[in-house]
């Protein structure tokens, strides 16, 4: 996840029920003060994402580093989650073509 200027100990990071929900809050201030005036502009916001886990992933497997504006959550895909590959042959193509009986044709 990007979280481009979003101190990481604002962020909670939880699993519950196979779902990964990462959650947080940014505030950004700006003054300026000049002889003339005075200008304050406060930013501020919320933001939270699920996401499903794959069947079989412990919470407790997962790691969270943060580094420069980037949330990187990783973890090692259980044997159950990963699918079985299976080529289908699309119909049409050169390999599939019928062959034409050229004495009938």
């Amino acid at each position: 996840m990007e979280l481009p200027g979003i101190d990481p100990k604002g962020v909670d990071i939880k699993v519950a029920e196979g779902i990964l929900t990462v959650k947080g809050s940014h505030q950004q201030k700006n003054e300026v003060t000049k002889r003339d005036f005075f200008s304050r502009e406060i930013r501020y916001g919320a933001f939270e994402r699920s996401m499903a886990l794959p069947k079989g992933m412990k919470a407790e497997d997962l790691k969270a580093v943060y580094r420069d504006g980037v949330l990187q959550l990783t973890a090692a895909m259980p044997k159950e989650a990963i699918s079985k590959e299976i080529k289908i042959q699309i119909e049409g193509t050169d390999a599939t073509k019928p062959e034409v009986d050229k004495k009938t044709a």
